[in-house]
């Protein structure tokens, strides 16, 4: 099952890759649980992909222009499959440029995403895009 998870995963990097949002909503579950990193601006858990794309998909994409996620390694085990990512981008109101490592850690059960953790340096992150500025705030 840990390879079957890497590979589905995969796949729905390359989706947000093209900017194919649909394809990678397809991959979760209807109540999946979405876990932004505490002191990010988009911080916070959220249920549903319609919270996460209003939560967090849309203000990232306000925010850093040009945001990029791409994948360096995949580590599964089982039906839970961590990713080492980048970001990648600039800040709109800082023009400061965003690269900073970031783990994704994704649960899949029946064939959907059901839960994802993110693990990132939020003081990196937010010399880029402070959050008295995101349009999270």
């Amino acid at each position: 099952m840990g390879e079957q998870s890497v590979e589905f995963l995969k796949g729905l990097y390359a989706a947000f890759g093209r900017g194919d949002v649909p394809a990678v909503l397809g991959g979760w579950a209807d109540d999946i649980e979405w876990n932004e990193a505490e002191g990010m601006p988009y911080g916070g858990v959220y249920r549903g992909g319609d919270a996460v794309v209003q939560s967090v998909f849309g203000p990232i994409a306000t925010d850093v222009e040009g945001f990029a996620v791409t994948p360096e390694e995949f580590v599964g085990s089982g039906e839970t499959v961590a990713v080492v990512v980048r970001y990648t981008g600039t800040g709109k109101v800082t023009g400061k440029s965003l690269d900073v490592p970031v783990v994704h850690v994704w649960d899949i059960r029946d064939g959907k995403i059901t839960r994802f953790r993110q693990f990132i340096d939020t003081v990196r992150f937010a010399e880029v895009v402070p959050a008295d500025v995101s349009v999270a705030a």
